[in-house]
């Protein structure tokens, strides 16, 4: 059933690919398959089981054949009486209801099991570390710094990040910018607490994640990513995610992220429903829905991964241009490949091997000609 289920979630997820893939026959029949599997078992499941159930009673209604024909056997060749002979009767039909209660009890063990191993499995997973808390380093200030100090993370003993040391200014912009695979976006998680690192430490404000709680972390730091996730619902709820605010805010962050004209020609406005996973939307219009959503947010620290990857090049320099003053003051962090986006950053930070290779702004880093100038293409032969 678990195949089934994830065969019918994947196909479902990416339909469109899959059509425009002209790979529908392909996936159906995968998806016929696993359901074929499902009745099969089930079919074989429960045939087995009634025949069990059926061979347990007919074996126990021998035995007790077998018991009253020993039991008049007794009586005739013993000085058993008859009342004696019905006493022991009356006991065997005592025993009858218990003892077949527990043959059943094994079907239904059986028949659990393969759910129980799986709750087990999920149940086994360590929870998200839960820190005492209680230093509040966003209370009171516009924004806070962040420091970085010999953090190391893996995953399954594959080395990501290496004695990594940051510094970042209150109210710097910094690029990240590197090869894929390089730990731009594993730093993200580990701002956030999503990732645990093996060593090291990160600090909002001086204080350390466990002396300020991952909650009030992730209340002051949002993070825009490049394919972000959007709920079956109205654009209001998206925007909101349970906060409370009013239409003039859910508009003022939409002029922001240059997509009220959009939202403003669509018949229900703000109440208009996005579909599965935004489906009725572009991807660059998902995308300023979710920067529209950090300004919603208000945070003190702002992390923008990839996150206008897919619009073109004026719709970019709009958002830039009207996030700039709303990103005044507030320490942004752009993990970016695109140079329209780097450019927008004091400082930019080169990733290598889950170390800064290269530290420095824009004009000085192609002058150097090193790895920055490689990634764009201007180092000079």
């Amino acid at each position: 059933t678990s195949r089934f289920t994830q065969a019918l979630t994947e196909t479902l997820e990416a339909i469109q690919e899959i059509r425009a893939g002209n790979r529908q026959g392909y996936f159906w029949g995968r998806l016929s398959g696993r359901a074929r599997e499902v009745r099969d078992f089930a079919v074989a499941s429960q045939w087995r089981t009634d025949a069990s159930n059926r061979a347990s009673g007919l074996l126990f209604q021998f035995g007790i054949d077998v018991f009253r024909a020993a039991a008049m056997l007794t009586v005739l060749f013993s000085d058993l009486s008859i009342g004696q002979m019905l006493a022991v009767f009356s006991y065997l039909w005592f025993m009858i209801g218990p003892v077949e209660q527990l043959l059943s009890l094994q079907y239904a063990f059986y028949a659990a099991s393969g759910a129980l191993s799986r709750i087990n499995e999920l149940l086994a997973r360590a929870d998200e570390p839960q820190y005492p808390g209680g230093v509040d380093p966003f209370k009171g200030r516009d924004t806070v710094g962040i420091e970085i100090n010999d953090l190391k993370f893996s995953y399954n003993d594959e080395p990501v990040l290496n004695n990594l040391n940051l510094s970042i200014a209150p109210g710097e912009k910094v690029a990240i910018v590197g090869a894929s695979g390089g730990g731009k976006s594993t730093l993200v998680q580990l701002l956030l607490g999503l990732y645990t690192p093996q060593a090291g430490t990160i600090r909002f404000g001086g204080s350390s994640q466990q002396e300020i709680g991952l909650a009030t972390v992730r209340d002051n730091v949002a993070v825009v990513l490049q394919h972000p996730a959007l709920f079956n619902d109205t654009i209001r709820a998206n925007l909101c995610m349970g906060r409370e605010r009013s239409d003039e805010a859910c508009w003022r962050a939409l002029e922001i992220a240059q997509l009220a004209h959009t939202i403003r020609q669509l018949p229900a406005g703000l109440e208009s429903v996005v579909g599965r996973s935004g489906v009725r939307l572009s991807g660059g219009q998902r995308q300023r829905l979710a920067v529209a959503r950090m300004v919603l947010a208000e945070p003190k620290v702002v992390v923008l991964d990839e996150a206008t990857s897919a619009l073109d090049a004026a719709t970019e320099y709009a958002l830039h241009q009207a996030l700039a003053q709303f990103l005044q003051g507030r320490t942004t962090l752009i993990i970016a490949h695109r140079l329209s986006a780097v450019k927008q950053a004091d400082r930019v930070l080169v990733f290598d091997g889950g170390t800064i290779a290269e530290d420095g702004g824009h004009q000085q880093l192609i002058a150097e000609g090193g790895l920055y100038a490689q990634l764009y293409g201007h180092l000079q032969h």
